[in-house]
């Protein structure tokens, strides 16, 4: 999607969807980072289908949200930039280099899935697929080669990973948390909601077209 079209749905009404289909899933960072700067939140992400992939975001009427769709706006009008790069703070753990904002979407997508399901189901998938390799090592029996083979180049290392994933992620979460916590409270302020779209002063906000 170009963006003057993800542009035109961040207009100020209270929810906003996009439905991706295909290789366009591959914008759904993008569209994350834009829809933040203009003050909305990523309120659910949905698979209709195996081929595409829906995004659902809700208006942020707090100030902090409004402070940043404000000084998004005034960027735009200025000639910046839609979505700047982040000068991380020296001194972070695990940041040497600037960030850019479809990078800090991406991880607060992360952080947002890991508090939502943390990495039980994941761990529970990996151990699931070391399981099915030990039925396999299993049905091999009469093969101590083949059985061999499938246990330590598969169902063993699998194993292991299972066990040790909750620690990988959290500390993957914990990191990451950090940096959207601070990439937050460096853009903070007090503006008022933003106005609705042409045409929309008498519908209420959050009313999608149509309703």
């Amino acid at each position: 999607m170009k963006d003057p079209e993800i542009l035109s749905r961040f207009d100020g009404r209270g929810r906003v969807e996009f439905l991706l289909g295909g290789f366009e899933g591959g914008h759904s960072d993008k569209i994350t980072a834009i829809g933040f700067e203009f003050g909305y939140d990523l309120q659910a992400t949905e698979m209709p289908s195996k081929s595409t992939i829906r995004l659902v975001f809700v208006r942020n009427d707090s100030p902090t949200a409004r402070q940043r769709a404000q000084q998004t706006q005034d960027r735009l009008r200025a000639g910046g930039p839609l979505l700047a790069t982040w000068a991380v703070p020296s001194g972070q753990p695990g940041t040497t280099r600037p960030v850019t904002a479809v990078e800090m979407a991406a991880a607060r997508r992360g952080v947002t899935t890991y508090e939502a399901t943390g990495a039980k189901r994941f761990a529970l998938v990996v151990a699931l697929l070391s399981l099915g390799y030990c039925v396999l090592a299993g049905v091999l029996h009469d093969r101590p080669g083949a059985v061999l083979a499938v246990f330590v180049a598969l169902a063993a290392p699998l194993a292991v990973t299972a066990v040790l994933i909750p620690r990988w992620m959290r500390r993957w979460y914990e990191k990451n948390k950090r940096l959207v916590d601070l990439y937050d409270q460096q853009r903070t302020g007090q503006v008022g909601p933003p106005p609705p779209p042409p045409g929309r002063s008498d519908r209420h906000p959050g009313e999608e077209r149509g309703q």
